[in-house]
């Protein structure tokens, strides 16, 4: 009878540790998904908030914005650890846009890269087209 008490408490104590082990990688596999989820919001903020000021732009410096020079590597001091790219296209010749002519700069699609190092590094985009005769 003693040696089955010492069977049934090594057992339990080897069924406490499984249970255990199973609930501390649930508890860090949560942390990890939050951290990522967070990072995930912070780049969709930055790209949105880089978004808002090209559309700025071009309602308010259009000949600048008509440049159409590609930026990268940019960063913003309140989003530590994430920089962003914006890149121009010159849309001429494309048939969802008739009014976009070809040698004329009158149609753009902007894209906002974000970047940022998580567990990998990752990468968000934002995409817009603009126009000369309204957004």
């Amino acid at each position: 009878m003693k040696g089955q008490g010492i069977v049934e408490a090594v057992y339990s104590v080897g069924v406490l540790g499984l249970m255990l082990t199973g609930v501390v990688i649930l508890i860090l596999m949560t942390v990890a998904s939050k951290k990522s989820d967070f990072d995930r919001k912070k780049a969709t903020e930055l790209g949105t908030l880089v978004m808002e000021e090209q559309v700025d732009n071009s309602k308010n410096n259009i000949n600048s914005f008509w440049e159409l020079i590609n930026i990268s590597g940019k960063t913003k001091v309140e989003f530590t650890g994430f920089s962003y790219s914006i890149g121009f296209t010159n849309v001429t010749g494309n048939a969802n846009y008739p009014n976009c002519g070809v040698g004329v700069t009158n149609c753009t699609e902007v894209s906002v890269k974000v970047d940022w190092l998580g567990k990998n590094p990752q990468s968000m985009y934002f995409n817009r087209f603009f126009s000369k005769y309204g957004n």
